[in-house]
């Protein structure tokens, strides 16, 4: 983290150069320290030449911070675990598949949703709603036929639990597309 030394360092800098009155280091460096402290030494250094190199004012606190910000992170923030439901991601997969307000066709949808545990935790911050509370909200529909959600066990949906009956049936009664060994139709 930024130490005393190089703030005071960073702050004769910006004096020399934009001109500043001889007590405006001192007078300045307590504060600068304490909003500073948290990013490390090489950050502020190249935050403080790359205002000077760009601008012809002195910089203020929030200036080198806007600077900081916009430095690509060279670390990673550390990712919460996941648990086996959600297979480490986060999502817990839930299918709904339900009726028209007639009962003829069925159709299914398949949501994600955050998961209970740390991952989960962070997605369900406002992204995602936690699963359980999902689920029951889908259950309660009264056009509901079924609801799937991943377990411990089975982390992904299968193709039965992610289509209708009538949409596996189309997908499979559909003519292959009859495709080269590249992948791409042959032209005749």
């Amino acid at each position: 983290m930024a130490t005393n030394e190089t703030i005071q360092r960073m702050l004769e800098r910006i004096a020399s150069n934009y001109s500043k009155h001889e007590r405006w280091v001192t007078d300045n460096a307590p504060t600068w320290t304490h909003s500073l402290k948290g990013y490390p030494d090489k950050l502020v250094i190249m935050a403080c030449k790359k205002w000077i190199a760009e601008h012809t004012r002195a910089p203020n606190i929030a200036n080198l911070r806007g600077i900081i910000a916009g430095f690509p992170s060279r670390t990673e923030a550390p990712k919460p675990k996941g648990c086996k439901r959600c297979d480490g991601s986060g999502t817990v997969e839930v299918a709904h598949h339900r009726s028209n307000k007639n009962g003829k066709t069925s159709t299914a949808t398949v949501y994600a949703a955050g998961c209970m545990c740390a991952a989960g935790a962070v997605l369900c911050a406002g992204a995602y709603q936690p699963w359980e509370v999902f689920v029951d909200a889908l259950r309660a529909d009264p056009f509901t036929i079924a609801v799937y959600h991943s377990t411990p066990e089975k982390p992904y949906l299968s193709e039965r639990e992610r289509w209708t009956p009538e949409q596996l049936q189309q997908r499979e009664s559909r003519e292959r597309a009859n495709l080269g060994s590249s992948g791409f139709r042959h032209i005749r």
